[in-house]
């Protein structure tokens, strides 16, 4: 008990790390609060709290250490199912082309592995949870920190933004001058949505972010959209391929197998689903056209059909012809 009082002492005596003490100072501060404690005592209480919390940090000074505390950290209350959530999180955003932003966040996602290792005396259940897909994803694309930080500052200050972009398949980088107005995660890759000098007045461009070189802000300001979402449907067209300002009617049959899973997990919003026959269903809803919604069709194979909008109907198909002729026997 007495130990546990002495290292809850010393949690709020130590400061942020801009004011950073070292293990002597913390002890004379603890013995101005009455304790009779050694020196060592109070070394050994900090090494043990650096490895109880990861909001507790030293670094190398001379001979000795200096100690601190991140007080946001320190602060911080969370249920060891709330620290589940945020590993899960973690690690399904890491897996997702967000390595680099979820290292930066390492104390506070260490803070939350060291509460499910402590929420069970005699178990370690960090261990009991991942994240995974049954879609095979791509290994992310490789970003630069340093472009990255650049876009992000310019996102939380408004400012416009110069860099060096090379378009696939160019031989060259091109100087484009831009403003930031969006960052979009999606499909291991990081896109800006963005406006620049030469794109055609009304429209958004979305460019991912491991093709840029280079990036530093500018005095310039570059005109922006005033109602500018990054949800509507201008941003989105650029981002995900939407192609229609609404969304429209679909009418899919789909089989008895995906029928059941579309019942767990439904396509869209107003769907329904009603028999035809033994083995076929029929589906209907409204969704925007896009070209997530072609690759969704697409992989499910021989268990749908497209029935409505024609358009629609006719694109899948030839699209599936072609697929087919790929492994038609000559």
């Amino acid at each position: 008990m007495d130990q546990l009082f002495r290292q809850d002492l010393i949690l709020g005596i130590l400061p942020g790390k801009e004011n950073a003490l070292g293990s002597a100072a913390v002890h004379e501060r603890v013995t101005r609060q009455g304790l009779n404690v050694d020196l060592r005592t109070i070394q050994r209480d900090l090494n043990d709290l650096k490895e109880k919390y990861p909001h507790v940090r030293s670094r190398e000074d001379g001979s000795s250490k200096l100690w601190w505390a991140e007080k946001s950290l320190s602060r911080l209350s969370m249920l060891p199912t709330d620290a589940m959530n945020l590993v899960m999180i973690m690690n399904h955003a890491t897996r997702f082309g967000m390595a680099a932003q979820v290292e930066r966040l390492s104390p506070l996602r260490n803070y939350a592995v060291s509460l499910l290792k402590g929420s069970r005396p005699t178990q370690d259940v960090s261990g009991k949870i991942t994240s995974n897909t049954r879609f095979i994803t791509l290994q992310p694309s490789v970003v630069k920190p340093e472009v990255l930080d650049v876009i992000q500052q310019a996102l939380l200050d408004g400012l416009s933004v110069e860099a060096l972009y090379q378009k696939r398949g160019a031989d060259e980088p091109k100087r484009l001058q831009l403003k930031p107005l969006g960052l979009s995660y999606q499909d291991s890759n990081i896109y800006l949505s963005c406006v620049f000098k030469g794109l055609p007045q009304g429209s958004i461009a979305a460019l991912p972010l491991h093709r840029f070189k280079t990036a530093r802000t500018m005095r310039e300001d570059i005109a922006s959209p005033d109602d500018y979402d990054i949800n509507s449907v201008p941003a989105l067209q650029s981002l995900v391929g939407l192609r229609t300002d609404h969304p429209v009617q679909i009418r899919l049959r789909v089989s008895q197998a995906l029928s059941e899973r579309l019942r767990e997990n439904p396509l869209t919003e107003d769907q329904t689903l009603e028999p035809e026959t033994a083995d076929w269903w029929l589906m209907s809803g409204s969704i925007h056209l896009s070209q997530g919604l072609d690759l969704w069709l697409l992989s499910q194979g021989e268990h749908l059909e497209v029935l409505e909008p024609t358009a629609l109907r006719a694109q899948i198909a030839a699209s599936a012809k072609r697929m087919a002729a790929l492994y038609t026997e000559d």
